[in-house]
């Protein structure tokens, strides 16, 4: 099966939670396909893939020619029993990840907000009328969509799914909404965002996030008290779903050893079976691992020898621009960079601050070392690692994680020209800026040359990447809400 039609798991995992969660109850109509259609930005298929699995597993009753109705029911007693699971555990990673989508999220939600018009003001306007849950969700997606960044989008969604508050019916959150003053305070944002004051948008957002997701978790926990014990559970960014999320995250690690880990001396991997013991997945996944390294220019499989990889600073073979898995990674490659460029500038502080003076030493430590050699393109990989690694949010650690591996796809792009492109001196200024700020110990001016560095090399990036075919539609496909990245593997 085509991965493109596995947007149905989303679509499928939406309801399912809004089922249990009471928002929609037994006898209630969901909406008509076409509805979903419109308001998931997905085809009629997709959202009867999603249907017909729900009908099967007994969640609702459809047939052609009449509405779709509810047939799960739930005690009250089975639905706070499910809410507790489901919240207890999330109770730990909330406020830590609420707080990473601050970092990340609302800056790429503010700039959505700054990039509408009278007519997306006008258009918008009624949902913050209602102000209701699905009218806030719509809202900040509609906002992001501006925006033309899938993996953007893919990120608020996951968070969302995470964190679980758009699912509480809005008869059960009447009380918690109104003391939230939803209404005022997204009023307030569109006011500020006809201004065109793009600071205190940002600063209202923030607020309405902070707020709404402490109230709304206080609400919870007062509610459901005693909330029962349960495993923790962590957030997990999933960008891929399904088999692509193997092959794709094994492509990443084997990338990092390449260029930064056991792989950086060698000049050859090891055998299809040690690789498959090393990383515990299949010989199977190894080969199709292998093979995509190929496709990416990074290595190169010679029959009878093994498998020949090109190392930091080796000019590898130019990408496989008709592979759709290249084509589509380096989208994400390109879009990973927008995410970082409008984030950087608090995650990069807040992680430098954080750290203790060895953790400090050796990160001057490695970026000089790579910048005296030459090899200034890993002085961002490097601050990368750092944030993945010590930052004190787990949430920032894991989105950061994610965004460094897409990077891993860029590499053999610059590896693969015969002469320095354009790109080479805005990275070894970027280099040197970064080390300079370290050493004076000057962490927000290491945010601002990272947030610098990425919008000047942006465009070079765009540009190379349609100059080797791939579409703009490719590079800035359809936001949905929804767009859960779907991958396939060829």
């Amino acid at each position: 099966m085509k991965t493109k039609l596995r947007v149905h798991n989303l679509i499928y995992q939406y309801f399912l939670f809004r089922i249990h969660f009471q928002y929609y109850q037994y006898g209630d109509t969901l909406p008509s396909i076409d509805t979903l259609c419109r308001e998931f930005s997905v085809s009629a298929q997709t959202v009867a893939t999603a249907l017909q699995r729900l009908r099967a597993e007994g969640y609702i009753d459809m047939h052609n020619g009449r509405q779709t109705r509810v047939l799960f029911r739930q005690t009250d007693e089975e639905y706070r029993a499910f809410i507790r699971q489901f919240f207890s555990g999330r109770m730990a990673a909330a406020s830590g990840l609420a707080r990473a989508v601050e970092m990340v999220c609302i800056p790429l939600m503010t700039e959505g907000f700054m990039r509408m018009d009278d007519k997306d003001l006008a258009y918008i306007a009624p949902f913050v009328e209602r102000s209701g849950a699905d009218d806030v969700l719509y809202l900040f997606c509609y906002a992001l969509q501006k925006l033309e960044n899938p993996l953007a989008m893919n990120l608020f969604w996951e968070t969302s799914l995470f964190l679980g508050l758009m699912f509480i019916s809005n008869n059960k959150e009447a009380s918690m909404r109104k003391n939230m003053h939803v209404r005022e305070q997204l009023e307030a944002i569109l006011s500020l965002c006809k201004a065109g004051d793009r600071e205190q948008v940002h600063e209202a957002l923030l607020h309405f996030q902070g707020s709404s997701v402490k109230k709304a978790f206080q609400f919870i926990r007062h509610s459901l008290a005693p909330m029962t014990e349960s495993e923790p559970v962590s957030f997990v960014w999933r960008i891929y779903w399904e088999r692509p999320q193997i092959c794709y995250g094994l492509t990443m690690r084997i990338l990092h050893g390449i260029y930064l880990e056991e792989y950086k001396d060698a000049e050859y991997l090891p055998s299809y079976g040690k690789m498959s013991e090393k990383y515990n997945v299949s010989v199977s996944t190894v080969r199709r691992t292998i093979h995509m390294l190929n496709q990416t220019g990074a290595a190169v499989s010679v029959n009878g020898v093994g498998t020949r990889i090109f190392p930091a600073g080796v000019r590898c073979n130019l990408p496989d621009f008709q592979s759709p898995a290249v084509r589509r990674n380096l989208s994400l490659f390109l879009q990973s960079f927008e995410i970082i460029a409008y984030s950087c500038e608090e995650v990069v502080s807040s992680t430098l601050l954080s750290l203790t003076r060895g953790q400090y030493s050796q990160l001057v430590c490695v970026i000089e070392q790579h910048r005296d050699s030459g090899q200034h393109a890993f002085t961002l990989w490097h601050l990368l690692i750092c944030i993945a690694t010590h930052n004190p949010l787990a949430g920032i650690r894991e989105i950061y994680s994610k965004l460094y591996g897409l990077l891993l796809w860029g590499y053999p792009l610059k590896a693969s020209l015969p002469e320095a492109s354009g790109s080479d001196h805005i990275i070894r200024q970027f280099s040197d800026a970064i080390f300079l700020c370290l050493c004076n110990h000057e962490p927000d001016q290491c945010g601002a040359a990272v947030r610098e560095m990425i919008t000047r090399l942006f465009p070079v990036a765009e540009g190379y990447l349609l100059s080797r075919g791939i579409s703009a539609e490719e590079l800035r496909m359809s936001p949905s809400i929804r767009l859960l990245l779907n991958t396939q593997i060829e």
